[in-house]
């Protein structure tokens, strides 16, 4: 009979497994075969220093092989699930899918060989320098389990002493090389490397790319080591290969003709020989039979001519500049030589299809026992005007309420759509201005309405006009200028909110006009570092110049433009993270958030879309979403009437820390805390603490969690619970919390236990 629940056989026998921890993974090993765990080294003699024992060690250890099964929280668990399994009956069903898919076979030691490894741990110090170096390994083996000690005396490292660039200058090639020796890796004193050689070819053979040379490679280049110059040092001296190095490789080489395919289909391919079809533009043949594109847009792409000398960087940049265009789904090139110095360039762009349509549709939860979905329909034109230029519709939809819990906050439902064009160069008034970044600029101009109800409560209509700039310094430095920045935002409220001043921080009516500015630093970006940083600026402004020729002052002289309120502020925002990444994949993840609003002139806050708020998933995950702050004010302070609220602050601080582990493939697990809070910049009567001071930082709330991550590369589930353990509501001298933890409690964990459930991670 079928099973009423389908999956009750595979989690009944894999809940097995793990309850069949302590059975041995040696009781199905062949007849006299033993478990291999794994191998030790020893470092015997004190010739490498301290920090050089510790690298050495763990290196050496990485290279022995085979490499032993797998541990998972200090067991063998894939070993284990490979001996429940057993041997499958049939080609398909769950054993077979325990034993060959989650589990792994035992590292058996007859599969270890002494020999082979003591040669390759030699040939590793060796290459680290280390050239008259000992290796004798053993076998150790206990009740069927084996391990492998290696024995190692390193002997001297040797260091480099001098090195030599091409002492036969005669030709151009060698002169070049030679003039790049400041640039060296293979500094005095440095450590004998051979993966540091291997980086120093590769550098000469970049440098010589920069130059012209499009032919010559690292493997025309060899380094003698001349180890008899005493003292433990060693002097390098690079050469080139005369006997194998063609004549090509010694020449520098120009661009010739450039020609682009525009239409390039990858099943059919394109003939270099339709050159009749090209139409000449600026030094470029462009074959567009079809008339699809403004040949400006090639000539603007392409950061070099037609007689320029070759230059990799600049060849990288092209294909980099014409994929960012987002029109062309394909790019890729190839050179020709024509005689001995010059090069055809070939440019092939296979083009996305013109016109898209998208459709999504997602959920979401907040930890205050919310839930809600959202829908969007997006139409895109990549080539409005024949010049990679984007027109965007879009329309979207979602509602949000609350399905457990006392019924203090209203369900929500947004509305909205968006109109937009994104322009591939700046678009400048009376100018032309040309980029040569990697990522090409855009020029953006969108114009976006939303409407949102809260039911019985307000009706918020927004209608913003934004004009601006997004460009790439380089690919980790980011910038964002919108000189015109129009938003006017309507609320209509019910009758019973007009006298309730618990509210006034949820009301805004009027007009909000300045410009804005964000930068962003991710070094994260191309980065093989172990530490990165990543950091975004924002710098917001309205009614600066406005409130100042009418010298406005919301006390004594608000002022209004067009009949309408308007907001006059400046805003600050800095968001900074350090992350520390383990050679185990383990991450150190840090974050310190600081926003400043300083409302001034005619307006005594921030109008609400551009406070602060502080709690939720993805800032302080201990308190509820929105619900914390500002300053010493608590929400519960409103208990027991039908008030309904959203704390926002004017300043915000907020400090988290995470320790990301690596458990298995796609799972991780999060140990987190985060620190913070919000305040206002004026008091406000409804919110009594709330004000910013010099207590501050005794005004920060704290919490801590735990969290499990699936991440499926593509997407990122997160599950986090946190608890409080620092209440800054409390009398001073009570806030921490750590004491009334009380998990066998209902009540307390229906009051401090918070759970949340995201997309991606919060920092």
């Amino acid at each position: 009979m079928p099973s009423k629940y389908p999956y009750t056989t595979p989690l009944l026998l894999l809940a097995m497994v793990f309850l069949s921890a302590a059975c041995s993974n040696t009781k199905k090993l062949p007849e006299g075969e033993s478990l291999y765990l794994g191998s030790t080294i020893r470092i015997k003699d004190k010739a490498a220093t301290k920090k050089e024992r510790k690298f050495l060690n763990k290196e050496l250890n990485g290279a022995v092989r085979p490499v032993p099964n797998k541990k998972t929280l200090g067991m063998r668990i894939k070993l284990r699930v490979y001996n429940f399994a057993g041997e499958p009956k049939k080609p398909k069903g769950i054993r077979n899918w325990l034993r060959n898919k989650v589990g792994e076979p035992p590292v058996l030691t007859s599969s270890v060989s002494l020999p082979t490894n003591e040669k390759l741990l030699q040939n590793v110090l060796q290459n680290r320098g280390y050239f008259f170096n000992q290796v004798q390994g053993s076998l150790e083996v206990k009740k069927k389990k084996s391990h492998a000690w290696f024995d190692v005396t390193t002997g001297y490292q040797y260091k480099i002493r001098e090195t030599h660039f091409m002492e036969d200058s005669s030709s151009a090639i060698a002169r070049e090389i030679q003039a790049s020796a400041p640039k060296t890796l293979l500094k005095k004193g440095a450590p004998y490397n051979l993966d540091l050689i291997k980086g120093e070819r590769l550098r000469i053979e970049k440098d010589l790319k920069e130059k012209g040379y499009y032919y010559f490679k690292p493997d025309y280049l060899y380094l003698l080591a001349d180890t008899s110059v005493g003292d433990h040092q060693v002097d390098m001296r690079m050469r080139v290969k005369r006997d194998s190095v063609p004549d090509l490789a010694y020449n520098t080489y120009r661009i010739n003709d450039i020609y682009i395919y525009t239409n390039y289909q990858l099943n059919r391919g394109a003939t270099d020989t339709s050159r009749s079809n090209a139409v000449e533009y600026k030094g470029l043949h462009i074959v567009d039979r079809r008339k699809k594109y403004r040949p400006f847009l090639f000539r603007d792409m392409l950061v070099f001519s037609s007689g320029d000398l070759y230059n990799r960087t600049t060849q990288n940049t092209s294909i980099s500049r014409l994929i960012n265009l987002n029109t062309f789904k394909f790019v890729k090139n190839r050179f020709e030589p024509v005689g001995d110095s010059m090069l055809d360039a070939y440019y092939y762009l296979s083009p996305f299809p013109k016109k898209s349509l998208r459709f999504e549709i997602g959920a979401n939860t907040q930890n205050d026992s919310r839930a809600g979905s959202e829908i969007s329909v997006s139409w895109r034109n990549r080539n409005t005007f024949k010049a990679a230029e984007e027109f965007m519709v879009k329309l979207n939809g979602g509602f949000e309420s609350q399905y457990t819990g006392i019924a203090k906050q209203p369900s929500i439902y947004t509305v909205g759509g968006q109109v937009g064009f994104s322009f591939p160069y700046f678009v400048v008034p009376f100018a032309h201005i040309r980029s040569n970044s990697v990522v090409v600029p855009r020029t953006i101009v969108k114009a976006i309405y939303s409407y949102e109800s809260q039911q019985g409560l307000l009706r918020i209509n927004s209608y913003k006009l934004s004009y601006g700039y997004n460009w790439k310094e380089t690919v980790r430095k980011e910038h964002q200028l919108y000189p015109i920045n129009i938003n006017y935002v309507k609320t209509d409220t019910f009758s019973s909110l007009t006298t309730n001043a618990t509210y006034a921080n949820l009301l805004f009516n009027g007009l909000i006009i300045g410009p804005t500015y964000e930068f962003t630093y991710n070094s994260q970006v191309g980065s093989g570092s172990p530490d990165n940083y990543y950091f975004d600026g924002l710098a917001d402004f309205s009614g600066v110049i406005i409130g100042a020729a009418q010298q406005a002052d919301y006390k004594t002289n608000p002022r209004q433009i067009l009949g309408q309120n308007y907001a006059q502020y400046a805003k600050f925002q800095t968001d900074f993270r350090y992350y520390h990444r383990y050679p185990n994949e383990n991450i150190w993840a840090n974050r310190i958030l600081i926003g400043a609003g300083l409302p001034y002139g005619n307006s005594a806050q921030l109008p609400n879309i551009k406070q602060f708020f502080s709690g939720g998933n993805s800032s302080l995950r201990g308190f509820r979403s929105r619900m914390m702050g500002p300053g010493t004010f608590n929400e519960k302070y409103l208990e027991g009437t039908t008030n309904y609220i959203q704390t926002l602050g004017d300043l915000k601080l907020e400090l988290n820390t995470e320790w990301r582990i690596n458990v298995y493939k796609f799972f991780k697990v999060g140990v987190f805390a985060d620190a913070g809070n919000i305040w206002l910049y004026n008091d406000n009567p409804a919110f009594p603490g709330g004000k910013f001071s010099s207590k501050f930082l005794r005004e920060l709330g704290v919490d801590m969690g735990l969290g499990f991550r699936f991440d499926f590369k593509i997407l990122l589930l997160r599950l986090d619970a946190a608890i409080p353990v620092r209440k800054p509501w409390l009398p001073e001298g009570e806030r921490w919390v750590f004491k009334q933890i009380d998990f066998s409690t209902p009540e307390w964990r229906s009051d401090n236990l918070i759970f949340n459930l995201a997309i991606g991670y919060p920092f």
